[in-house]
């Protein structure tokens, strides 16, 4: 049976940066340890998965120190064993960036088909990911932390609000998947920041605008 499509607003103790928090994927959410029982519960049902209670270097901010699809997770190598170990019980495939890169978040965004990576990594340090998807390594209007201003699933991108038509063509045919630009939290250009989904459902920071869900909604399921 299948389930509606919801996008609901939250925030983590008044704070609309939901982003900074949270990484999902089609199968778990990734949550903060000491997360308001209440949003942890909001983001299972919006999302439609199992919420995991983790940490990242003892930091809350999983949504910065990660990138996520079906298949693997990518983390900032600050991440200590203890954290590791909790983890793998996901049964993901756990890869580390060098703690340079340590915002992946900013530094990699994937679905399930590819993978866009910040061109200012190395080569060598892109390798040993081995994530068995296509990787492209290009910057989006200019800006090399594409995934700060873009967010994308296995079923849609919601591009950054400047992209040009080329480009946005670009990351639908890279990712496979249709999309559209836009913004979050009342015009704020940082995607990544505000906006945290999968193919089932998406949260959005409180201060989305009616506009701006619509247009996310559309992005990533229409």
């Amino acid at each position: 049976m299948s389930r509606d499509i919801v996008i609901r607003k939250t925030a983590i103790r008044k704070n609309p940066y939901i982003g900074l928090f949270l990484k999902a994927n089609d199968e778990f959410v990734l949550v903060p340890k000491n997360c308001p029982p209440k949003v942890t519960a909001v983001a299972e049902e919006t999302l439609g998965v199992e919420p995991i209670p983790v940490s990242v270097n003892q930091s809350p901010l999983i949504g910065i120190f990660s990138a996520m699809n079906s298949n693997a997770c990518v983390l900032s190598a600050l991440i200590e064993k203890e954290e590791v170990t909790a983890l793998r019980k996901t049964g993901l495939n756990l890869f580390f960036i060098d703690e340079r890169w340590g915002a992946v978040c900013n530094n990699v965004l994937m679905n399930d088909k590819a993978a866009l990576v910040n061109p200012a990594i190395p080569e060598s340090e892109v390798k040993k990911l081995g994530l068995g998807i296509e990787v492209f390594q290009q910057p989006i209007s200019g800006i090399a932390t594409i995934g700060s201003v873009n967010v994308v699933t296995n079923k849609g991108v919601l591009a950054y609000n400047e992209i040009t038509d080329i480009e946005l063509k670009g990351l639908e045919k890279m990712f496979g998947v249709k999309g559209l630009n836009g913004s979050v939290n009342m015009g704020l250009i940082f995607n990544s920041l505000g906006v945290v989904a999968n193919s089932k459902g998406a949260l959005v920071g409180e201060l989305t605008s009616g506009f701006e869900i619509q247009r996310i909604y559309e992005a990533l399921f229409g």
